[in-house]
């Protein structure tokens, strides 16, 4: 089962060609963030018991050093007396977003050290990169998972049902598409506050009304087909039918919906950053990286807003070439 399953994606990254790939690599960056680019271990050995400080980020552990010192420079310095079961593994950029050293204020790229180089703070920008690709994933996955759920299921009810059922959804779609995204987006957010979760329920109220359209519009004309009917007669159920029969043969149509609303998530998640009342002023994102920058384009520091926009333009074109590919 589980090399049939293997073989099938393998099949279907194939279909979907670079994007695909181009994809699957920024969703495997975004959920190991904290693993690829930390300043605590991966592993650590302490006087022989063995701990994982990197995976603390997840359940949001502070994880202290052993005695009372940073992870970063106890790995350096090994403590004051190390014993022989000391040691640490650290990540493959052994820094972390908010990581400050005045040493290295707007510095271009240095590898080893620093690949991409610092922000005007000192941190460094590949770390930060890699966590915004974090922050850009999950709010992505996040609208689609939430906006899916409520445009497919209020879809699916009104392109199956009729009657005065289709015209409530559509008379409640008409009055989202009234209001323009952005503004709407604004004027959520200054209740709700700009936490990422509020990010994803707003944006979510926005893309629902996409899902909802092409969904009723696909059940519309599936369900005075042959095989509908044939259900029917059958005493299969209304909602067994739309499940089971109905909902797989839309989703080719949902799937590409789906790519072009994570790319339109991200953008304006960006943008909400980038204005500063994004979810970036807590965490890291792309469009709060590119703010940080903007003030520095002329003065030589090209680093800080070339590389995240390079980054946010390339997963939005991957996004809408893997859309693309799927709609062929």
């Amino acid at each position: 089962m589980k090399v049939k399953l293997t073989a099938k994606l393998m099949m279907r990254l194939k279909q979907g060609g670079w994007p695909a790939w181009f994809f699957l690599a920024v969703l495997g960056v975004g959920l190991l963030a904290p693993i690829l680019a930390n300043d605590r271990p991966i592993m650590a050995s302490v006087d022989g018991e063995l701990r994982f400080p990197a995976f603390c980020e997840y359940v949001g552990d502070p994880a202290p050093g052993p005695a009372g010192k940073t992870w970063k420079r106890w790995w350096i310095e090994m403590g004051t007396e190390p014993t022989d079961t000391d040691w640490a593994l650290m990540p493959f950029i052994p820094y972390g977003p908010f990581e400050v050293d005045l040493e290295r204020i707007n510095d271009g790229p240095s590898p080893p050290m620093h690949y991409l180089g610092n922000d005007d703070t000192g941190r460094d920008l590949m770390a930060r990169l890699i966590h915004g690709a974090g922050t850009a994933v999950w709010i992505a996955l996040g609208v689609v998972i939430l906006s899916g759920l409520i445009g497919v299921s209020l879809g699916a009810w009104s392109g199956y049902r009729g009657g005065w059922s289709d015209v409530l959804v559509q008379r409640l779609i008409e009055i989202f598409l009234c209001f323009p995204a952005l503004f709407f987006v604004l004027a959520v957010l200054a209740f709700v506050g700009n936490s990422t979760l509020g990010v994803v329920l707003v944006l979510a109220l926005v893309y629902w009304t996409s899902f909802a359209r092409i969904v009723r519009g696909e059940l519309l004309s599936l369900r005075e087909r042959e095989f509908v009917h044939c259900a029917r007669g059958l005493g299969v159920g209304p909602f067994r039918l739309v499940v089971r029969h109905l909902l797989p043969s839309a989703r080719g149509p949902i799937l590409v919906n789906a790519a072009f609303v994570a790319a339109s998530a991200i953008v304006v998640e960006s943008t909400l950053s980038f204005l500063n009342i994004g979810p970036g002023l807590a965490s890291v994102s792309w469009g709060s990286i590119l703010q940080q920058g903007r003030t520095y384009a002329y003065a030589g520091a090209w680093h800080l807003w070339f590389f995240p926009g390079l980054a946010l333009i390339s997963t939005v074109i991957c996004l809408h070439s893997l859309a693309d590919r799927k709609r062929r």
